[in-house]
Parts: structure tokens; C-alpha cells; sequence
């Protein structure tokens, strides 16, 4: 009865309030990056750790500890401005660890432009209210609904008639500091990519980057803040509160993070030997890799469904095909939510015609937070394997068998996030880029490939690692019209004749619901 009567509250809303649209007009005074100076002191690390015609230093952050380290590094050690994008900034332990440390900068007098995707901000309304309320902090969201925004329910059903727009949502994961360093991969921000989740945690990916590169980023984004897809929190969240009772709602939501994510140990070092940033800034120059990254990212003008066909050549996609078409050796693809679809199928098949290797990891179907999004990438694991490609499923209970991973899992599910593609061992694609429809042709996207034989190599270890310890290999049964999934039981090796570990729940859905789903919404 309660729902009966929710729906038919949201349904009267709807009729009574016609087709809610957004402001017409709000302040579009374009604003521009905070250029890295010496004056601050990431600026000076950053010129230090980046010498005269080195392009751009960059590391790898492959653990969540050693990543949430230095996202709060350089917040607390920002001292002119904080740029931050990103599709989910969650209401939970993280996302207060993150805020508070950056209304921390505000109060320095650091001005902090906070840009969201508004898809998920039914549940942090509050949160970036009480943000936006302390001096130098300005909030804004892209492509937000118009109405209804108390409930992600009421979001949808008062935004029916606007689909097409609302669909469409903003992807990118960003972080500049003071213009000198910047963090872009696949991590968004919440519990579960920090493995702080006793649900499920998933093995992400970001890279650290300094030099010639961070310019770039910055002004990618200022083309999203500028956008008039983009919208001030206050025209369409009115602020109903003064801000110092704002403030205070902030203090009071926040206050668990006060002592949340301790740095690690200056002397501790992860996968690949590199130690905390946090410890690292206190003793530049920074250990650093380099050479050359070119970052880009999807025009936030894709809400208008320019690349709905998949033939928009301006896309993220677009580029990172182009770049795998030009292998001439091996292509190692890692994806949480893998769906080649024909354009895809082509590529691949193309590539192994000219004796390139292919190898793609995605997330099993057991495994897998999105269970149509694997089912519908099932649709094509025969035929891949048939043109020859290696197929690797990563799975929950054997990414344990890896001491350090299971250790920070606990009794949670995990599973990747990772979006890593790895070109002949000297360029490496990091970024928010699935390899499936929504990427390339529905949400809003942003990546680096970067040039360097060492980077790849690290990347490729890493990938090795999960690959190894914590995935099904996959295998046709002869005739060649049957899979057969391989892992590693107690030490031991076992063989699955269909899909290992799905439950009965799962498989009813799929069953009940997932002929009714087009692929181009997955």
C-alpha cells in the first residue's frame, strides 16, 4: 500500500507540475584554471619532480589506500585552487573523508570548484549543500533533472518525458590541484572503491600526473564548467537554510571522517614499490616515470546524442580504437563491463588477422555488480573465442587467493573497476572509458594514453597479477560450441562446464528481464 501510494504521490506531482524544466538562466561568466606556480609548493614539486623536457611524470596508483592517500595529499597540501569532477561523490565514510578535507582548503582560502554528475545526488543533496555554503566553494551539476530531486524515483518518473536527455550522464573522474598535479582513472568516489565496503570493493586503477599534461586537463575542465549543460547547485537545489546552519548540518554529517583514512607509513610501499604521496611531498623530487600523455575527453555537448550511432570520431572511444587498430603486436584490454558489440567484433577480428594478440579481463557474471551488462557481453564470448582472443573473467573468491587483496577485502565480494588497455607494451590507456555502448556513445568520458614503455610494463604486471591469482581463463570444448571456465580451487585446478558461482537469484533475473533490455543501455 505505501508504494501504491509513493507512486501515485509521484504521479499527481507529475501531472500537477507538467513538464518541469531547467532554469533559463543562470550566470554563465566563463571562469578559468588557477595556472601551477612556484609561489605554492606542489608547484614546486611538481617542477622539480618533472625536469625541462621531460614532458609529463606520472605513477600509478594501484592500491586504494595509496590512492585516497594522495586525493587527500593534495587537498590538504592545496593552497590556491582545487578543481574535482566526478560521476558518483557518494554520502558515505569516503566521500566525508574527501569534503572535509576540502572545505579544510576553503577555509585556507583555496577555491574549490566542485563539479558532479547529478545522476546520484538525490542521496548527497545535503552533503554538497552544506559544501557549498562555507566561503570559496562553489558546487555544480551536470546535466541535472529539473524536478522531483528529493528521491531518485520521483527523478525519473517527473524526467520521463526528457529521457533522452537525462540518459545521458557524465563519466569523468578528475582531480587537479593548484594546477600542478592531477588524478584521473577509474575510481569514483565511495566506500567501495576504497575498499571501506562490506558489501563488495572493487580493484581500481588511477594514475598521478604532473608536468605538461595537468594544463591540458585543466582546461578540459573548464570546457565541462563552462558548459551550459552544467548548472549552479542553488538554481536547481534551492538553499533553504543560512549558511552558518548549513555548515553546521555539514559539521555534524561528516564528523566520522574526522579520523578516517590515516595515511599509511611513510616506509610502506605498494605493488610496485612506490610510497605514499603524502609521505613523498614532504621530500621531493617526487619518484616519478615519464614521457609523453595526451589526454582528451568527450565534448559534454554528447547529452545531445551526436554519438548515438557510433560514428562520432570526436569520442574517447574513437581515439582509444584508433590507437588499438595501429598494434602491431599484442592489445591487453582490462574492462568491469566489457560489450564489443559489431564495431567491436571488427576491431578485434582485424587485429588477429595481422598476428596481434588480443587479451581482455572483464568481471565474471558472479562477480559482477552489473549482472545484464554480463550477460550481455556473454552474447559474444563464443564467437571471441572462436577468432582466438584469450579471455580472462576476474572472480570474487579467488582474488583471495592474493594475500594482499584478500586481506583488505575481508568477507566482501570483489571485483574490477580497472579500465586499462595496453598497446605492444609501450602505450597504455588510463581513464573512465568502459569498453561497452554507454562509453562510447551515451555518457560523457575522459582519458590519457600515455607513452612509455616502463608504465606499460607496470600496468601489465598488475594486470598479470589479477590475472593470474584471481580469474577464470576461459577455453572452447571441441567441437568448438561449448566454454569451459579454469580456475584455481584450494591450489588446485578446476573446471566449469557453465558459468561458476551464479545464483539462483541472478539467473532468475536475467531470466525474467534481461530479453527486454536493449544493449545500448548497458
Amino acid at each position: 500500500m505505501k508504494s501504491f501510494l509513493l507512486a501515485a504521490t509521484f504521479a499527481l506531482s507529475a501531472v500537477l507540475q507538467g513538464c518541469a524544466s531547467l532554469p533559463p538562466s543562470v550566470d554563465r561568466t566563463p571562469v578559468a584554471a588557477i595556472a601551477a606556480s612556484s609561489n605554492e609548493s606542489l608547484g614546486r614539486i611538481a617542477a622539480q619532480s618533472v625536469p625541462a623536457g621531460k614532458g609529463s611524470g606520472f605513477r600509478p596508483l594501484s592500491l586504494a589506500a595509496w590512492s585516497m592517500d594522495a586525493r587527500l595529499a593534495l587537498v590538504r597540501n592545496s593552497q590556491k585552487s582545487l578543481d574535482i569532477q566526478y560521476y558518483l561523490l557518494q554520502n558515505d565514510l569516503s566521500g566525508h573523508a574527501l569534503v572535509r578535507a576540502v572545505r579544510d582548503a576553503a577555509q585556507r582560502g583555496v577555491r574549490v570548484r566542485l563539479l558532479v554528475d547529478d545522476l546520484y545526488t538525490a542521496n548527497t543533496n545535503h552533503m554538497l549543500l552544506g559544501l557549498a555554503a562555507y566561503p570559496n566553494v562553489e558546487v555544480r551539476l551536470f546535466n541535472p533533472f529539473p524536478t522531483g530531486r528529493s528521491y531518485a524515483l520521483s527523478r525519473w518518473i517527473l524526467a520521463a518525458g526528457d529521457f533522452s536527455r537525462v540518459n545521458h550522464r557524465m563519466h569523468n573522474k578528475l582531480l587537479i590541484a593548484d594546477g600542478a598535479f592531477a588524478i584521473a582513472g577509474g575510481r569514483n568516489i565511495a566506500d567501495e572503491y576504497f575498499f571501506n565496503s562490506k558489501g563488495g570493493n572493487f580493484v581500481d586503477f588511477d594514475l598521478l600526473v604532473a608536468g605538461a599534461v595537468v594544463p591540458r586537463l585543466a582546461g578540459i575542465f573548464d570546457t565541462y564548467w563552462n558548459s551550459p549543460r552544467v548548472f549552479p547547485l542553488h538554481s536547481v537545489e534551492p538553499r533553504r537554510k543560512e549558511p552558518p546552519a548549513l555548515q553546521a548540518e555539514f559539521e555534524h554529517l561528516t564528523a566520522e571522517a574526522v579520523s578516517a583514512f590515516p595515511s599509511p607509513s611513510p616506509d610502506a610501499r605498494d605493488l610496485l614499490g612506490y610510497a605514499p604521496l603524502s609521505a613523498d611531498l614532504a621530500r621531493p623530487p617526487l619518484r616519478l616515470l615519464h614521457g609523453r600523455i595526451d589526454a582528451f575527453a568527450d565534448d559534454p555537448e554528447k547529452v545531445s546524442g551526436r554519438a548515438a550511432r557510433g560514428d562520432d570520431e570526436t569520442t574517447v572511444t574513437a581515439r582509444v580504437t584508433k590507437t588499438i587498430s595501429e598494434a602491431k603486436a599484442e592489445v591487453v584490454m582490462g574492462s568491469p563491463y566489457f560489450i564489443p558489440g559489431k564495431l567491436g567484433m571488427d576491431g578485434m577480428r582485424n587485429a588477429l588477422n595481422n598476428d596481434v594478440r588480443v587479451e581482455v579481463m572483464t568481471n565474471s557474471l558472479a562477480s559482477n555488480d552489473e549482472p545484464f551488462t554480463s550477460a550481455a557481453y556473454g552474447r559474444y564470448r563464443l564467437d571471441m573465442l572462436k577468432m582466438g582472443v584469450d579471455l580472462f573473467e576476474v572472480d570474487s573468491s579467488q582474488l583471495k587467493n592474493d594475500s594482499l587483496i584478500s586481506a583488505a577485502l575481508n568477507a566482501s565480494i570483489g571485483r574490477s573497476h580497472s579500465k586499462l588497455i595496453v598497446v605492444d607494451r609501450q602505450t597504455t590507456f588510463v581513464g573512465s572509458m568502459n569498453l561497452d555502448l554507454r562509453s562510447s556513445r551515451v555518457n560523457t568520458e575522459l582519458g590519457m594514453l600515455v607513452y612509455s614503455p616502463e608504465l606499460a610494463e607496470e600496468v601489465l604486471q598488475l594486470a598479470g597479477r589479477v590475472r593470474d591469482t584471481g580469474s577464470y581463463r576461459l577455453r572452447l570444448v571441441e567441437p568448438g560450441d561449448r566454454v569451459q571456465w579454469i580456475g584455481v580451487e584450494n591450489g588446485v585446478e578446476k573446471v566449469y562446464d557453465s558459468e561458476p558461482g551464479v545464483s539462483v537469484g541472478t539467473r532468475l533475473q536475467l531470466l525474467l528481464l534481461f530479453p527486454f533490455i536493449s544493449e545500448s543501455l548497458l
